[in-house]
């Protein structure tokens, strides 16, 4: 597998400091990077779904970077994208730039599928003041746990929309449905739903 997290190519400031006189050198920022580099979590194979999906975990070599989504594509091969990780720099511990979810919520998952794999869905539910972006996998059906998912705390955000339809299990016999789609401006991520109808659900990305 490629090797991974590419140098920073984003700097996110929003702070006022270099407008009151202070130095940006300590003004908390984002470092915004990718890494292409991602471990396994699910895929169709055998439930008969009309499309074919692989769900993989960004997974940074550089552990002081936090991921914001998993990573899926509408095949069984490798990755061949990248996925954006971030990492605060200067932060404040009393208003920090990241935070991780409190808990995660379940859109989807295969049961009844008959599937050769386990897996599921699910939503990081952020908390107060902040916004997850991507949705994660998960291999078999318990919450996930993902210690580097990062929520962005909002003023670092602005909206984004669902893209391209990557996957959804039409013909796969599972109790639940599901479509999963492209996160646009968010490199890797994807958003998901329960229903086949096009994405309306909340949709963010980072205010570069």
């Amino acid at each position: 597998m490629p090797s991974l997290s590419q140098p920073p190519v984003h700097v996110i400031r929003v702070g006022k400091a270099k407008q009151e006189g202070q130095s940006l050198e300590s003004e908390p920022y984002l470092i915004v990077s990718t890494t292409s580099q991602y471990t396994w979590l699910y895929n169709d194979r055998g439930t008969g779904a009309h499309m074919d999906v692989s769900i993989w975990r960004p997974a940074p070599t550089d552990n002081t970077f936090s991921i914001v989504g998993d990573y899926a594509q509408s095949n069984y091969y490798d990755p061949a994208g990248t996925s954006l990780i971030v990492k605060a720099i200067n932060d404040d511990p009393n208003n920090p730039l990241l935070k991780p979810p409190v808990r995660y919520a379940e859109i989807w998952d295969d049961k009844g599928s008959g599937g050769t794999h386990d897996g599921s869905i699910w939503w990081p539910v952020p908390p107060d003041g902040y916004l997850s972006l991507g949705f994660v996998g998960q291999t078999g059906y318990n919450p996930p746990v993902v210690p580097n998912y990062a929520c962005i705390r909002k003023d670092y955000c602005k909206d984004s929309v669902a893209g391209q339809l990557i996957w959804n299990d039409k013909g796969s016999g599972a109790s639940k449905d599901v479509s999963v789609y492209i996160l646009d401006g968010v490199k890797g991520a994807f958003v998901a739903h329960g229903i086949y109808n096009p994405y309306v659900g909340p949709a963010y990305k980072l205010a570069i």
